[in-house]
């Protein structure tokens, strides 16, 4: 089970790709301090990323991530996040 922290910071992850194409762990960490107030290392953003993309809610591939359709639902509140009641 996730904690708070992690949900909060995989849920800001999926918002910042819902609007970008495609976002490196870099870029996604520089989004996460500056427009979400989250504090993460490179290596939990890419573990968080490899959770979203066992969820099928990103495509990743090591090295860049990108919004899937049910990603793109989800962050649309059109779906509930993965845990969520």
């Amino acid at each position: 089970m996730s904690t708070e922290r992690e949900t909060a910071r995989r849920k800001a992850l999926l918002a910042t790709l819902f609007f970008w194409a495609m976002a490196t762990p870099l870029k996604l960490r520089e989004e996460l301090e500056s427009v979400h107030g989250l504090v993460a290392s490179i290596d939990l953003i890419r573990a968080d990323l490899d959770w979203l993309a066992e969820m099928g809610l990103i495509r990743w591939n090591g090295e860049a991530a990108q919004c899937s359709e049910r990603g793109r639902d989800i962050a649309a509140l059109r779906a509930k996040f993965p845990g969520e009641a």
